[in-house]
């Protein structure tokens, strides 16, 4: 687990970020950490922590999101508490940016950032548009600092197609991955595997095991 108090995952839409924010929000409250978690995707309805709301409140992670009943509504809403959750010193943050353009919203809170330590990770799925090459990574990350006005301290290579993932897929999209992170002189901090595949992909950088929490209108 990391030193800093507040965790940001940012990244463009379909990245996987809100289910490493769910895995992570939760593996910090079983290892004793008080934790809470952010909702700031304020613009694509289908991807949002709030989803996981039950299963994270059941296990002692406070979720602060905007009010429920507007939990579909393309609106840009702050969650009311957000504020106050930067004031309580012994609580671990991690927060679900959002996608791509959303992550403006966090420039609204550059000051309170500022104050505390956090770490804001690009989660990164080369199977996804716009972040299939080195140069897309880079030119992803250049835009999502230039519009949250975060400086980001690090890369999480989550390459997957969903339940179709295979160790292959993790494996070829981590040099492309590790080739954007030598050009940024920025670190790969965890390779992203799911839970069933764990024992087949073998890396000399840290896994972030991945249990699949969220369920999709698709999946039904």
């Amino acid at each position: 687990m990391e030193d800093n108090r507040l965790t940001i995952f940012v990244g463009e839409f379909g990245s996987g970020k809100t289910e490493i924010a769910v895995n992570y929000a939760l593996q910090l409250q079983q290892a004793g950490q008080e934790t809470a978690i952010v909702d700031m995707d304020l613009v694509k309805p289908y991807f949002r922590t709030r989803e996981n709301r039950e299963l994270l409140e059941k296990n002692g992670v406070k979720v602060i999101a905007p009010d429920p009943r507007l939990s579909h509504a393309d609106l840009p809403i702050m969650p009311h508490n957000l504020i106050e959750i930067f004031a309580q010193t012994t609580t671990r943050v991690v927060m679900d940016a959002g996608g791509g353009e959303s992550a403006i919203a966090l420039g609204q809170l550059k000051r309170y950032f500022d104050q505390i330590s956090y770490q804001a990770l690009l989660v990164v799925n080369t199977r996804r548009p716009f972040t299939g090459t080195a140069a897309g990574i880079m030119s992803t990350l250049r835009r999502i600092e230039q519009v949250s006005r975060l400086t980001i301290s690090g890369l999480v290579s989550n390459t997957n197609l969903g339940a179709e993932t295979t160790a292959a897929h993790v494996h070829a999209g981590l040099p492309i991955i590790e080739q954007a992170a030598a050009a940024l002189d920025l670190p790969v901090k965890w390779v992203v595997v799911p839970a069933w595949l764990a024992p087949s992909v073998h890396s000399s950088r840290p896994l972030f095991i991945l249990k699949p929490y969220t369920h999709y209108p698709w999946m039904d």
